[in-house]
């Protein structure tokens, strides 16, 4: 047994014991639809490119969905999160609708920044999204700061920090996680291991191919677990923020996941064996929500129907962006004084 697999076993067993963080059904079913609303973006962004349309600053999260989507779930308005520039579950998750995405990406007017900060800097701090960092990789510091601000107000709002392999790998995390530490912050900082740093493998940057196992032997919980699997994901992130939000401090989680798709558009991909690709296909996390939903009895007929309204969602939001006026610093400047 492999590594991955390995990892994939331990957390499947750990299902088996009783959880109390486990997803209902209900909110299930808003976690499927989201994670079908992040796939039919992509794929709708992915064709584009293939047509010779301009996309700007895409990154397909496609094979990411559920560490993404169920990942955001347990987290309320007044949390914090920092989000990757892969794909878009975090921010559906965390209340950011497909439109105001959209017409950023597409740099128009109309969405959270007006277009002019593209989808690496969507905003919305009533959200708890307080956007992105200009400096990659300082993102730790930030939202070990936002922990910080809530410990010093006392209440007990948390921070969520995602991040990837190359952020992982900048200096600015080890010094935040030792202040996290040290203070007893409310962070979580999820590492999305989808095994590749662009055309570097995982195991060539990270020791044995895990981003957080050189914390072990820290005061600091560490965990991995099947990120592709949205039960586990929501139960393993519920665990922190409650650990979080009653004062017992910072954890780091690694969700283990695969991007089935390329770093970027103009990335070629050769670098990875192809029958690779096919295999990760087999734990595609839309196949896994919706066994796991069959199995709650949920019948098809309603995952139907909830496709069927997120490809119309998708396909209205493409029409808002064709229909939006182009961003301009006026504009920005004009809202921004309201």
């Amino acid at each position: 047994m492999d590594e991955v697999a390995g990892a994939v076993h331990r957390a499947s067993a750990a299902r088996a014991l009783p959880n109390t963080f486990q997803i209902s059904t209900e909110k299930y079913l808003e976690a499927y639809r989201l994670m079908l609303l992040s796939r039919g973006f992509d794929e709708r962004c992915t064709k584009l490119l293939a047509a010779g349309t301009v996309v700007p600053h895409f990154h397909s999260g496609v094979g990411q969905e559920a560490l993404m989507v169920a990942s955001v779930l347990p987290l309320r308005a007044t949390d914090q999160m920092i989000y990757t520039h892969r794909g878009y579950g975090h921010l559906l998750a965390k209340g950011v609708s497909l439109n105001e995405i959209a017409l950023d990406t597409f740099m128009k007017a109309g969405g959270t920044n007006q277009g002019l900060g593209g989808n690496m800097h969507i905003a919305r701090p009533d959200l708890g999204i307080p956007g992105r960092e200009g400096v990659f990789g300082t993102r730790f510091g930030i939202a070990t700061g936002f922990a910080l601000a809530a410990s010093l107000r006392g209440d007990d709002a948390v921070t969520v920090c995602f991040y990837g392999e190359a952020a992982g790998a900048r200096g600015p995390l080890y010094e935040s996680l030792n202040m996290a530490v040290l203070w007893r912050l409310p962070v979580i900082y999820i590492a999305e291991n989808n095994g590749w740093s662009f055309s570097s493998r995982t195991e060539w940057l990270f020791p044995h191919g895990r981003m957080s196992r050189v914390w072990r032997g820290f005061d600091i919980p560490v965990e991995e677990f099947d990120g592709n699997d949205p039960e586990v994901v929501y139960e393993t992130v519920c665990r922190a923020v409650e650990r979080a939000r009653v004062g017992d401090g910072p954890s780091v989680l690694e969700g283990l996941t695969y991007r089935l798709d390329p770093h970027i558009w103009y990335d070629k991909a050769t670098y990875r064996p192809a029958n690779e690709v096919v295999e990760r296909r087999g734990r595609d996390p839309l196949n896994i929500a919706s066994r796991q939903l069959l199995s709650r009895s949920v019948a098809q007929s309603k995952l139907s129907e909830i496709a069927d309204m997120v490809e119309q969602e998708v396909a209205a939001a493409f029409e808002t962006v064709a229909a939006a006026a182009d961003a301009t610093w006026p504009d920005t400047f004009e809202v921004t004084a309201r």
